[in-house]
C-alpha cells in the first residue's frame, strides 16, 4: 500500500503539542456547533506525525446538568493524553475502551493518518437508512472517493459485553480503511452509529466530516425534488465526474487557474 506521507505537513496543528490540543479543542468544538457531535463512548483524536501518543477529545457530561439525558449543549470536551502501544495503562478510560481500540488500530493501519474524527453525521446516518449517496455533488464524490459502508451491531460496539465480537468489527473497520493503492480511504461510514474520518491533520479530517455531510444534504434535497416532480434524480455521469477531476488536477497543478466558462458545459447538459 502507498501511503502520502510527509506531504501535508500543516503548520497551525502539527508544530508542537499545544498547537495540536488548541486546534484539537477548536475543530470538536466547530464539529460540535454544526451539530456533528460524537457517538455515545467516541470521541475525536489526533496526534503529531509519526507519534505514537494521541490526545482526544471525550465529550464530558456538564456537572450543572448531570440529570439531564442527551443535552448536548451543556457538554464539554474534555483533554486526554494516550499511548496506543501501551493499551494496558487506559484502565481509566474503560468507557471509551472500544473506541480507543478502534484510533489505536486505524493509526496502525494508516500511518499517513495523524487526526480521527468521529461523529453522529444525521444527515450521512439518514441517507444510508434506505439508500446511499448518489453522485449529486461532483466535487465531494471526487475528493471522498470510494466510502466503505460497516454494517454491524451497534450494541456489540458501545457495550462491551463480547469482546470477540467487538473485535472482529474494530477489524473489519481498520482494514477497510486501508483502500486501494493510492486511492486511501477518508471516510467510513457505520450506519446507526456514526461516520469516521481519516486526515494528514486535523483540519483535513474536519473536512471531510463536513464534506461528506454536505453531500448527504444535497443526497436527500435531490430525492425531495424528484418525489415532488415525479422525475428521476439527477445525477452526474462517469464523464462529468471525469470533467470535474480534470479541472480540479489543472486547479492544483496550476495554482489555481480559473477555468473558461466553456469548461461546464459538459456538466450542465
Amino acid at each position: 500500500m502507498a501511503f502520502f506521507i510527509g506531504n501535508s505537513f500543516c503548520k497551525l496543528c502539527q508544530n508542537n503539542e499545544e498547537n495540536l490540543q488548541n486546534e484539537l479543542l477548536f475543530c470538536s468544538n466547530g464539529l460540535k456547533t454544526k451539530g456533528l457531535f460524537p457517538p455515545f463512548k467516541s470521541f475525536h483524536s489526533a496526534r503529531l506525525p509519526h507519534s505514537t501518543k494521541i490526545w482526544i477529545t471525550p465529550l464530558i457530561k456538564s456537572d450543572l446538568n448531570r440529570n439531564i439525558d442527551n443535552n448536548y449543549n451543556s457538554n464539554y470536551f474534555e483533554f486526554n493524553c494516550l499511548d496506543i502501544d501501551d493499551l494496558g495503562s487506559i484502565d481509566i478510560f474503560n468507557s471509551f475502551f472500544s473506541e480507543i481500540k478502534l484510533h489505536s488500530k486505524l493509526y496502525k493501519f494508516r500511518p499517513d493518518v495523524n487526526a480521527i474524527c468521529h461523529t453522529n453525521s444525521p444527515f450521512t446516518i439518514s441517507s444510508f437508512l434506505d439508500g446511499k449517496l448518489e453522485n449529486v455533488h461532483g466535487e465531494a464524490a471526487l475528493i471522498l472517493g470510494d466510502i466503505p459502508v460497516i454494517k454491524f451491531d451497534r450494541d456489540l460496539y458501545e457495550v462491551d459485553n463480547s469482546e470477540n465480537d467487538t473485535g472482529k468489527i474494530l477489524d473489519l473497520i481498520a482494514k477497510s480503511s486501508i483502500g486501494e493503492p493510492l486511492r486511501p480511504i477518508r471516510t467510513v461510514i457505520l450506519p446507526k452509529h456514526g461516520v469516521i474520518a481519516l486526515g494528514a491533520c486535523l483540519h483535513e479530517a474536519r473536512a471531510f466530516v463536513e464534506i461528506l455531510e454536505e453531500w448527504a444534504r444535497f443526497n436527500i434535497y435531490s430525492k425531495i425534488v424528484s418525489m415532488s416532480s415525479g422525475g428521476p434524480i439527477h445525477t452526474l455521469s462517469i464523464d462529468q465526474l471525469r470533467s470535474l477531476g480534470s479541472r480540479y488536477a489543472r486547479s492544483i497543478k496550476f495554482g489555481g487557474r480559473q477555468s473558461f466558462l466553456s469548461d461546464y458545459s459538459t456538466v450542465l447538459k
